[in-house]
């Protein structure tokens, strides 16, 4: 076996969720030999410390794979033109950002992969207001997620004083991946 295959691992939500709980339980109940020279009261500091970032990683994981998701539906959409009802909203989200850059000459398909994750999200929210106030709801604390944990996470952690006061657990955002993926992803298009 090559040693490329042993690093392939599906980069599915359950995946990146179950990996995360293996290792909080690995460092919750690995022994007090392995944190030489620290006190009691240190030793849980830094396991709490050690989780608290595998939960960091976690959610930066299911961020990132939710983000390429909504994108990925959302080129699909404009490069195929559905026309099930969020699809035309999509479609005139597109045509809005064309007028907007003034280039109107360019291909939908390649101008409109630069549409903000912030206004493809807005667009989810706004369509699924009166059809799922769930959905509608998460999608507001995606966008809260996504300018406070992934771009404070995906840009090296630099500005200190902007660093995230809440991180959610790893499986409330598989919980509302799920969501998208009922709702968006598979939706009859």
């Amino acid at each position: 076996m090559k040693i490329v295959d042993l690093l392939i691992k599906d980069f599915t939500c359950e995946s990146i969720v179950n990996d995360f709980a293996l290792l909080q339980e690995i460092v919750e109940d690995s022994d007090e030999h392995y944190f030489s020279f620290l006190t009691r009261l240190e030793i849980i500091k830094e396991k709490e410390a050690i989780i608290q970032e595998l939960k960091l990683d976690a959610v930066f994981k299911l961020l990132t794979k939710l983000e390429a998701d909504i994108r990925q539906d959302y080129n699909d959409t404009i490069r195929l033109r559905r026309k099930d009802t969020l699809s035309k909203e999509y479609l005139l989200l597109c045509e809005n950002f064309l007028k907007r850059i003034k280039e109107y000459n360019k291909p939908s398909k390649s101008a409109c992969k630069r549409v903000r994750l912030e206004d493809i999200l807005d667009t989810i929210k706004t369509h699924f207001e009166n059809r799922d106030k769930n959905l509608s709801k998460n999608c507001s604390l995606l966008k809260g997620y996504f300018k406070n944990i992934r771009d404070w996470y995906a840009h090296g952690r630099y500005f200190k004083h902007a660093s995230p006061k809440y991180i959610p657990e790893p499986k409330d955002i598989k919980i509302i991946y799920s969501e998208f993926e009922t709702h968006i992803f598979r939706r009859k298009k």
